[in-house]
């Protein structure tokens, strides 16, 4: 891989911008934004499901869908407005959120009759292109290698912290999955408990690789690209019709581990499904995306991956939790995998 450069910005609020490039950046800065108080979310305990919610109540007002000419996540130097990033140009940035669901705090909630916690850890948002059109499916694959390695050092350096006991890097994309900037950009939330749906995951893991039994023993109906290092096929037990998993063929916690061929290797399947995606549909195609990575750096069990939902039921139909799924958490499909794997496997160029 390139030799890759990160520069550390300390901001007027004291907490730093980070700039991944293959370029060093020594660009001096324009016009900051204005301070923002530090959220202070906290978490409550749902005894019902046995899971923690968390309040942010500052998140109502954050910024939402500005007119283009005001995109906040555009470079800012040569801009009439201050913007997150106050350079000219930049490769890759992440940035705290300012209004953030997880901020490390000593704000103290008391509500009777409640387990109650302030909600610790981190929020970043993490801006992949300072073109304001860009998306995943139209970045070069050298900036999706430099995504992963942006990806891959956050994790590292959040999971060295004591109140952190997760990290998931995120993509919403299109409105149908609640943006509310169209500037392409993803998240990175780092937990201070293991999200219930990984745990399931991390107890999975420690009775089998249920992967690599996937992939030894799954017929190839179900892919739709692979290479000698990585396979993306739609899961036979998929809860989203057009459903999609990226999976290194072998073992790794997360991508810290990559080798310089897998980072090629997963930034190419990357852009291939969301091309294929896009292409499928005719228009970008909305989905959720998420990295799904073990809760330590030195775990031996747990199988890295990437899961895409798109919320399609047929086509462009949209897919609307119901009853049965949000009431019960049963899912239930119309759409075989094996049939969607087909319709997609035909548009991944």
């Amino acid at each position: 891989m390139k030799k890759i450069y990160k520069r550390k910005f300390k901001r007027n609020d004291k907490r730093q911008l980070l700039l991944y490039g293959y370029e060093k950046h020594t660009e001096l800065n324009s016009t900051e934004l204005d301070i923002t108080p530090l959220p202070t979310p906290h978490m409550r305990w749902n005894p019902s499901r046995e899971e923690w919610v968390t309040y942010s109540a500052t998140r109502k007002v954050r910024t939402a869908f500005p007119p283009k000419e005001y995109c906040p996540l555009c470079p800012g130097a040569e801009l009439n407005f201050p913007t997150e990033i106050p350079f000219k140009d930049f490769e890759v940035a992440i940035f705290p959120n300012r209004w953030a669901s997880f901020n490390t705090n000593t704000e103290k909630m008391l509500v009777d009759g409640l387990d109650v916690k302030s909600s610790d850890g981190e929020c970043e948002v993490v801006v992949y292109s300072p073109n304001h059109s860009d998306t995943l499916a139209q970045m070069s694959l050298d900036r999706i290698e430099l995504l992963f390695y942006s990806w891959s050092d956050r994790y590292q350096n959040l999971l060295s912290k004591n109140d952190i006991k997760y990290v998931m890097p995120f993509e919403n994309r299109g409105e149908e999955c609640g943006v509310t900037l169209h500037h392409p950009h993803g998240q990175i939330y780092a937990f201070p408990f293991i999200p219930p749906v990984i745990k399931k995951e991390i107890d999975a893991f420690s009775k089998e690789n249920f992967i690599l039994k996937l992939m030894k023993n799954l017929e190839e109906k179900y892919y739709v690209y692979q290479d000698d290092f990585v396979i993306a096929a739609v899961p036979p037990f998929a809860r989203y019709a057009y459903e999609i998993w990226i999976i290194p063929k072998r073992q790794i916690p997360g991508p810290w581990q990559f080798t310089d061929q897998e980072y090629k290797s997963f930034a190419q399947a990357l852009q291939k499904v969301v091309k294929g995606y896009d292409n499928f549909l005719g228009r970008r195609c909305p989905y959720i995306m998420g990295l799904h990575a073990a809760p330590k750096i030195d775990d031996k069990k747990f199988h890295f991956h990437m899961e895409f939902y798109p919320p399609l039921r047929h086509g462009d139909k949209p897919k609307i939790l119901a009853g049965s799924e949000s009431m019960a958490g049963v899912f239930i499909m119309d759409v075989l995998p094996e049939e969607s794997a087909l319709e997609l496997r035909k548009h991944m160029s």
